[in-house]
């Protein structure tokens, strides 16, 4: 065990090692690329241990994200975008973020308890570590195939994140089901 930094001691170090003790990754499925007249959007799943999504839900959030998307049109985004779904253990959170000018974005977050309640997020809340595993690999994502290429669009709608687990194989080709 790495020795404690003692400015970080007591109820602080507790509250670290609780949360190293209690995280577990949770699988980003990527969707097919959302296509709408000027704007084009990489939506993504998070489900946390236990939930599931269908496509009636990703319809109602892609609904609800649309009206964000056309506010950030209006604000100046540059037509690319990634909403982030992420179906937590007790909530559910929506993640919306659009390239704009300046090298800037735009990211508006939602909550609820689901796919029908969301509403916008409370003043200062900021993204999940699990989120931020998306919007993270999105920036590389964003620099590599449009700000250090030829704007290569389909390139960037290529390069999704996606860390489902993948069946294992046991030589023969034929998947174990672990």
């Amino acid at each position: 065990m790495a020795t404690p930094d003692p400015s970080l001691a007591g109820a602080h170090a507790v509250a670290l090692t609780g949360l190293a003790g209690a995280y577990r990754p949770r699988p980003v499925t990527p969707l097919m690329p959302w296509r709408y007249p000027g704007r084009l959007v990489k939506p993504y799943v998070i489900t946390a241990r236990g939930r599931a999504w269908d496509d009636e839900m990703v319809e109602k959030v892609r609904a609800f994200a649309a009206q964000q998307l056309e506010f950030d049109d209006a604000m100046g985004a540059l037509g690319l975008a990634v909403v982030v779904l992420h179906l937590g253990a007790n909530s559910t959170h929506l993640v919306v973020q659009s390239w704009a000018k300046d090298f800037q974005s735009r990211l508006s977050m939602f909550s609820g308890l689901d796919a029908n309640d969301l509403r916008p997020a409370p003043l200062g809340v900021a993204p999940s570590i699990w989120e931020l595993e998306v919007l993270s690999h999105e920036r590389a994502s964003y620099v590599t195939h449009i700000l250090n290429a030829e704007v290569d669009v389909a390139s960037w709608l290529d390069d999704a994140l996606d860390t489902r687990p993948q069946p294992k194989h046991d030589g023969i080709g034929i998947p174990s089901g672990t």
